[in-house]
């Protein structure tokens, strides 16, 4: 008589290391796993935490060689999260395992200590199952039923005995039970918002009048009209219809601002906060905190539009226009796009909050295809900051310093008033020159210039991380006068401790503040007068509120007015906006000055008009002209290795695989050519850009371009750029 085989479950499991492909694993039966389930494996000697796309069973027969899962991490997510990664895999053209990753624990860290455990529903089911055999069983659910809203605490936990404890260790294991983070869930929450203005009043009625249902709203207001406090009301109407809400903001640095004045608003939300810079635990915490439901709002950058949330009522994108929300690095996805289409599957409402909208989002409010709310008042008493521009041409400028910024920071200096100066580079000067012989400082390993850093006497590249030491002579002449061109921060800290040696002045950018809290303390020494002047990069123009801060001076404003980014104008435009809206946001009336030399010019002329839509609808009229996004879609091709031959054959194949593939959907593929940034650390770069009018003859065209790869194998270093923004 032949042995009848054990059953067990086959799990096919999507992992994030770039295989693509998905890997079997083995479980046993009676655990019955369920699709979208996260579970621990190991890959070779190494732990990673998967998403299981499918469930069948078969016979244990050994000559499978399957390994069993080390653990279940989570019951099924929400059907909306795996959606959203199977979209991120097609569009950004990406293997469904690196997109699994963003929806999944990071790397099966441990999270913090829980304050309880709680039945999953597999747990629920297998209660019925236990017989009067299985006493410590039956007294570990007796526990939980006699815990309060079914939560097993701490404490209760340490009164078991040890064989019930066991058994609660096997639940987790096998996904009967799962830890909590958090308290639990509250779905009354008493808002703190001031009174609104008539027009706030009238945007609060417009968000409330679409919160059933899949709806994009943008809610489009000047600086300080109050765009927060009436995004929060609609936050806090569907906190208390019972559901979560997440709140995606663009960059680490505003997050500790926006959570204090969340927090302010929406006393006692449980909330969670999620960014790139917290530690592994932290965020593991985050995501079961989310997961659970005990955290009631999420609050973080790019990657929270990911986070597992299955009562989602509402996602608020502020600042909707900024290009942090792109992610550079693979998976490519921006998560404003990210977040309508998750929306869309969970039918859920969008708002995207701007002063200046994306011309993605304009266009399709201009469409009617989005509700526009306008405000177009200040919410307070204060006026709109007065802006000047200050013909640079044919003017002493010292150091970036013209000399009416110059008198405009000292008749604040005098007035006990603060003064923020911005300039969009790091470094002392952008370069190292000599005015012998025109040598200028090369780095060795890219086509870029070596910034001058003076603090720390060093010349860097911004672009692969090489520096060394600045000479005393000119490398190539022996002159011994070297100087500096060009305007970064540190060079124009110096320029005005120089004019202002009395003033307490605190430099702002990625160099100065690198300790985890530097940007929070700045922060808060801003708040409290304890800085006269403050310069620094764009990091200083997203959403801070400093009241003593009433003059913005902007140095260096023209380098995007010649840019090759076709998104260059449009995120300058935004970033003058904004920085200009630090300046008199309270009583104390401001004053922006922009130091250029195309005073003329119509990018200027709408800022000082305050004319967005007339510059937003020129800025779309040219882009249509010239078939470019968003009337289009573009994709970026970019290849680089240490052998240019290869690259080049790489290229000619590419481009002959899109040009075929484009050609019968009126689609275009560029010539290859290279990089703005053609060598960096010693590879040789080139990049390619395809334009198709719509999404799925370009989806189409890169999958089988994919595919090609998959099977030519090049000897490069490739990747698909959707919807680029960064050319270098």
């Amino acid at each position: 008589m032949l042995k009848r085989m054990r059953v067990l479950t086959k799990l096919t499991v999507e992992v994030p290391l770039g295989i693509g492909r998905a890997l079997d694993y083995t479980a046993p039966v009676e655990l019955a796993v369920r699709p979208f389930s996260c579970v621990e494996i190991s890959v070779g000697s190494r732990a990673h935490v998967g998403l299981v796309t499918a469930v069948s069973t078969i016979e244990d027969d050994p000559a499978l060689k399957l390994k069993a899962i080390s653990r279940v991490i989570s019951a099924s997510l929400p059907a909306a999260v795996v959606e959203l990664a199977r979209f991120v895999a097609d569009y950004y053209q990406v293997g469904l395992g690196m997109a699994c990753g963003l929806i999944t624990p990071n790397d099966a860290a441990p999270a913090a200590q829980p304050i309880g455990w709680r039945l999953t529903a597999i747990g629920q089911d297998a209660i019925a199952q236990i017989t009067a055999k299985q006493t410590a069983h039956r007294s570990l659910a007796d526990a939980f039923a006699a815990s309060d809203d079914g939560l097993l605490s701490v404490e209760v936990r340490s009164t078991l005995s040890a064989s019930a404890k066991k058994v609660l260790n096997d639940w987790l294991q096998t996904g009967r039970a799962e830890p909590v983070f958090a308290a639990q869930r509250r779905t009354s929450f008493a808002p703190n918002l001031p009174a609104f203005t008539a027009e706030q009043s009238d945007a609060v009625v417009a968000l409330r009048a679409k919160r059933n249902g899949f709806h994009v709203s943008l809610l489009h207001g000047v600086t300080g009209s109050g765009k927060t406090e009436v995004y929060l009301d609609l936050v806090a109407a569907t906190l208390n219809a019972g559901k979560q809400v997440m709140l995606l903001v663009p960059e680490i640095n505003l997050t500790p601002q926006l959570v204090d004045r969340v927090i302010a608003a929406l006393p006692d939300v449980p909330t969670a906060i999620m960014h790139s810079k917290i530690s592994p635990t932290e965020r593991n915490r985050a995501w079961h905190d989310v997961y659970s439901g005990s955290a009631r709002l999420i609050i973080g950058t790019r990657l929270a539009v990911f986070a597992p949330a299955a009562e989602l009522g509402l996602i608020v994108i502020d600042e909707e226009h900024d290009s942090s929300y792109k992610q550079g690095e693979s998976p490519r996805y921006h998560a404003r796009d990210a977040a309508i289409v998750r929306a869309q599957h969970a039918g859920i409402p969008v708002v995207l909050a701007s002063a200046t909208p994306s011309l993605e989002s304009w266009r399709q409010a201009r469409a009617g295809r989005y509700q526009h709310i306008r405000l177009h008042q200040r919410a307070t008493a204060s006026q709109p900051s007065a802006m000047r521009l200050i013909p640079a041409k044919g003017r002493r400028v010292k150091s970036g310093l013209s000399e009416l910024l110059a008198d405009g920071i000292s008749d604040r200096l005098a007035k006990k008033e603060q003064s923020l100066v911005l300039v969009n580079r790091r470094g002392f000067s952008p370069a190292l020159y000599c005015p012998h012989c025109a040598w200028s400082a090369p780095c060795k390993r890219c086509d870029a210039k070596l910034t001058l850093h003076q603090i720390t006497r060093s010349l860097r590249c911004h672009h692969c991380g090489f520096h060394t030491g600045v000479p005393t002579n000119c490398p190539a002449c022996g002159h011994p006068e070297l100087a500096g061109v060009g305007v970064g921060t540190q060079k124009l800290e110096a320029a005005l401790i120089e004019a202002f040696p009395d003033a307490r002045i605190a430099r702002a950018d990625t160099d100065a503040l690198t300790g985890k809290y530097a940007w929070q303390q700045l922060y808060e020494k801003i708040l409290a007068r304890e800085i006269d002047i403050v310069v620094g990069t764009q990091m200083l123009a997203k959403g801070h509120d400093f009241p003593a801060l009433t003059l913005v001076g902007v140095v260096d404003a023209d380098r995007a007015l010649f840019s090759t980014d076709f998104r260059a104008q449009e995120d300058m435009y935004a970033l003058l906006t904004q920085v200009a809206g630090r300046a008199g946001r309270h009583s104390l009336p401001g004053e922006v000055m922009i130091q250029t030399e195309f005073p003329d010019h119509p990018i200027f002329q709408s800022l000082l008009k305050s004319d967005y839509d007339g510059f937003a609808d020129a800025t779309l009229a040219s882009r249509d002209t010239m078939g470019l996004p968003p009337l289009t879609r573009m994709a970026l091709i970019r290849g680089e290795s240490k052998d240019a031959q290869a690259v080049a054959e790489f290229f000619t194949y590419a481009h002959s695989i899109l040009r075929n593939a484009l050609a019968e959907s009126d689609g275009e593929v560029f010539a290859p050519q290279p990089a703005p940034l053609a060598r960096k650390a010693d590879f040789t770069r080139w990049t390619m850009t395809a334009i198709a009018p719509k999404v799925r003859p370009m989806a189409d065209a890169l999958a089988k371009l994919r595919d090609a790869m998959q099977l030519a194998k090049p000897k490069v270093r490739w990747a698909i750029d959707v919807d680029p923004y960064d050319f270098s």
